[in-house]
Order: C-alpha cells, then sequence, then structure tokens
C-alpha cells in the first residue's frame, strides 16, 4: 500500500477510535513510524485529510445506496438500505460524531457534503416511493419529502445523539444496530397489513444484531 493510502486508512481509524478532533497530524505520523515531514509530503494539513477522506465516504455512498430497480424483492429494498447504512456508521462514524464542527472549519468540505447530501436525499426519496408503489407502505404523496428527510436526520445525528446521551459512549457494531431499528420504527405507522409480518421479521432480525445476538439472515460486511 502507498504511504498515502496508509495515512489515510490511519487517519479513518484512529479518528473513529480517539474522534477527529483528539488526533493531530503528529499522532498519525506517529501511529504510522513515519516522520512528520514525510505526512506534509503527503497532505499539508489535517483537513487536506479529512477531504480525501471524504471523497471515499462519498464514492463508499454511491456504490453501497444502489438505485432502486423495479424488480427487486420490496423488503429487499428495505434491508439493502438498512445494510448500507449500517455500513457507513461503521465505516465513518467520526464524521457523524462530528459533522457540523468539521464542515464549520472547512467550507470546501462542507461544500462537498451539501452535493452528497442532496443526492442521498435524492436516492432516500425513490426508496420511499418505491416502497409505496410496492405495498410494503401506505403513504400520503404529500408526506413523503418530510418522511425522508426525517430518515436522513435519523441515520445523519444518531451517533452525535449516542454520545451526548451517556458519557463514555463507545462506537460499536450493536449501538449502531440499535439505530437501524430506530429507523424502522419510523416505517411501523405505515406498513401494510400485506407486509407487517416481512418487517417483524426484519425488525427481529436487527433486534437480535442489536442485542450481540447471531441472526439467521446474518450480518452485512463490514
Amino acid at each position: 500500500m502507498k504511504t498515502k493510502d496508509r495515512i489515510v486508512q490511519a487517519s479513518i481509524e484512529l479518528f473513529n477510535a480517539k474522534g477527529e478532533r483528539n488526533v493531530t497530524t503528529n499522532h498519525i505520523a506517529s501511529h504510522l513510524s513515519i516522520s512528520p515531514g514525510n505526512l506534509y509530503y503527503h497532505f499539508r494539513n489535517k483537513e487536506e485529510i479529512i477531504r480525501n477522506i471524504f471523497t471515499k465516504y462519498a464514492d463508499h455512498m454511491q456504490v453501497s445506496f444502489e438505485p432502486v430497480k423495479p424488480s427487486q424483492d420490496p423488503v429487499k429494498i428495505l434491508t439493502n438500505y438498512l445494510d448500507a447504512v449500517f455500513s457507513a456508521l461503521y465505516h465513518f462514524n467520526f464524521l457523524y460524531d462530528n459533522l457540523p464542527v468539521i464542515m464549520a472549519r472547512d467550507p470546501e468540505l462542507k461544500s462537498q457534503y451539501l452535493d452528497i447530501h442532496n443526492k442521498m436525499m435524492d436516492k432516500i426519496h425513490q426508496l420511499v416511493v418505491s416502497l409505496e408503489v410496492a405495498n410494503v407502505i401506505k403513504m400520503d404523496a404529500d408526506d413523503i419529502e418530510d418522511f425522508a428527510n426525517i430518515i436522513k436526520q435519523q441515520v445523519t445525528f444518531w451517533i452525535s445523539y449516542c454520545k451526548t446521551s451517556r458519557e463514555d459512549t463507545q462506537i460499536t457494531t450493536e449501538m449502531i444496530y440499535h439505530g437501524l431499528l430506530k429507523v424502522l420504527l419510523l416505517f411501523k405507522p405505515y406498513v401494510t397489513q400485506e407486509y407487517r409480518e416481512p418487517v417483524r421479521e426484519i425488525t427481529a432480525h436487527y433486534t437480535a444484531l442489536a442485542n450481540g445476538e447471531s441472526s439467521e439472515q446474518g450480518q452485512p460486511d463490514v
């Protein structure tokens, strides 16, 4: 692996483990056993590293949140979305933990974020519409945009909510799965009679994972 790629990977690991605000470029260089000068040869400062990480995050989101295909099993559409959410929260949790502060420091990054935010809102809107067309949920058309926004809010701020609700909160897979259950709960009032049992099965699957238990459906790749 090239030194530049090692710096990015190490930065993600350290930011996730210790919090982005607690990690300096010197910490990253020491972690990799390279000199600060070697690090600065590839990145001028921490903000430049974070921008590079965000590019990877944006690519990850584009690949993970695949467009909904009309031929897909509608229940699979929902589980694919939830697994993609888990993957994003797991791999890039430091971004969700400190997003407003990171963006306030870097207008260029804020512009990048708003672009990916708008693309993700379109995909969540498409997800909700696809579930409505497939009769998984029934919802007034006028409510779909607001509902998609609430889903995005729940996902974006789940980690920061957990960290501000308890002392010494550690980011664990179980905690992230509890966040997915909150997303599922948003859908519950709109689920049709035909799909109540499949949605109950999905809920049981993620409940088992949130409780640290195995699930017959298995866990998504992380």
